[in-house]
């Protein structure tokens, strides 16, 4: 076990103090550490409530690793998510961006997730002229966590700044890449109403006018939150008897704190070669697949074990010489499939890697115990996919999907990991 895994181990048990002083004591003997000390030992004093404790652990950090630009990344995320400092933050997001002298486009680099805070936070503080400038950073990367509230606010900075025509490519742009989002579509016929703008509304495969689907809104759920009691909170003056309460994979998996950030991760040469055979087609907005990306197959190697995924290849291979998809992750298991690859998830969490939920089914289970109602844990795109990848004893699994199959709870910054599902 190593000092991560013990620390998380102690603290899980109570023994919050005992990490401190486990992680502290680490940190001491390795000051220039890559496996992610600082910042649990910085998680571990937020939870604590020393805030400012916290941000020194990663001021030290930085003296001591100036070359990891992670880590103002995530002094940056502390004062935005913690601190409530939006202009502390911003600093810091400058201070981390000043040293790159070109473009990166790399998902494995911080420069992308400095653009896209500091593109939000001079939109929502007014200053149009920094907001236009990392908007253009930003979108220029062509990268897939520029959503579609991006767009709009884009396109509202370069109204505001009376470059009406830019707005319009912009808008054109986001409604292209993203379909279906009304939000964006209804913005841009507001905005330019003579103008033809393409829309797709998002629908599901069950078109029963019965059957609905509840998106529930949430704080911002951080590693470590206990799922069940935020689940029992925000639908209990909701929920019913019949109903489904269905919850985003991915944030079920960052309760159990199962997210790695990439700083921490070494990929070893065989998660480097058999990520080489994952398609690289990287559509604009849109991405790779996630185990193309060296980092997401090692922790796919982690979790499904050397030879599984060996195996796993092999298969894959001979599939696609039988022009037969899917063999690699049916022979590699659900974990293997259900890993986002960074920037997947929303900020502060879009520079790790995630696997899915330990044990979906025995969750779903006890959010039904909690509850009174049936429950299933989702993992779901605008592609039109939606996988219940476990559920409680009275969910129809193929229904569920059929109905999910529009993405309701979203993949962006919607905030609406619960979605209740009356009427299946």
């Amino acid at each position: 076990m190593n000092v991560i895994e013990e620390a998380k181990r102690l603290k899980n048990s109570g023994k919050t103090k005992e990490a401190i002083n486990l992680l502290e004591n680490f940190i001491e003997r390795n000051k220039k550490e890559r496996v992610g000390a600082h910042k649990l030992l910085s998680d571990l004093y937020v939870k604590s409530g020393d805030l400012d404790r916290a941000a020194d652990v990663l001021k030290t950090a930085i003296r001591n690793n100036p070359d990891n630009l992670w880590l103002y990344l995530m002094l940056g995320d502390l004062y935005l998510y913690d601190f409530k400092n939006p202009e502390k933050a911003k600093e810091t997001y400058k201070k981390g961006l000043s040293y790159f002298s070109e473009p990166v486009k790399t998902t494995m680099s911080p420069y992308r997730y400095f653009l896209k805070r500091l593109s939000n936070l001079s939109y929502e503080e007014g200053d149009l002229e920094d907001a236009k400038k990392y908007f253009e950073l930003f979108i220029a990367l062509e990268p897939s966590d520029f959503y579609a509230s991006d767009f709009q606010k884009f396109a509202d900075t370069l109204i505001k700044l009376g470059d009406k025509e830019r707005a319009k490519e912009v808008l054109i742009l986001g409604i292209k890449t993203h379909p279906g989002y009304k939000k964006l579509y209804e913005f841009a016929k507001s905005a330019f109403p003579n103008e033809k703008f393409p829309y797709r509304e998002k629908k599901s495969w069950i078109s029963r006018s019965s059957v609905e689907k509840i998106p529930i809104k949430t704080p911002l759920i951080r590693e470590g939150d206990n799922l069940y009691e935020i689940v029992d909170k925000y639908t209990k003056d909701i929920r019913k008897k019949g109903d489904i309460i269905t919850v985003s994979s991915c944030v079920a998996a960052m309760c159990e704190e199962r997210s790695v950030t990439v700083d921490t991760i070494f990929p070893s040469k065989l998660a480097v070669i058999l990520s080489h055979f994952v398609s690289h087609k990287d559509v604009p907005f849109g991405g790779a697949a996630p185990l193309a990306n060296p980092a997401a197959m090692e922790i796919a190697i982690r979790e499904s074990g050397v030879a599984r995924i060996i195996f796993a290849a092999f298969a894959g291979a001979i599939g696609r010489l039988l022009r037969k998809s899917g063999w690699f992750y049916k022979t590699a298991g659900a974990q293997a499939a259900l890993i986002d690859d960074p920037p997947a998830a929303m900020p502060p969490f879009d520079y790790a890697v995630i696997p899915g939920p330990k044990d979906s089914f025995a969750v779903s289970e006890k959010i039904k115990e909690i509850t009174g109602c049936e429950a299933a844990i989702i993992d779901a795109n605008d592609l039109g996919n939606a996988w219940a990848v476990g559920f409680s004893s009275g969910v129809d699994k193929e229904k569920l999907e059929a109905a999910l199959s529009d993405n309701p709870a979203g993949n962006e910054d919607q905030q609406t990991p619960i979605v209740i599902v009356r009427g299946l």
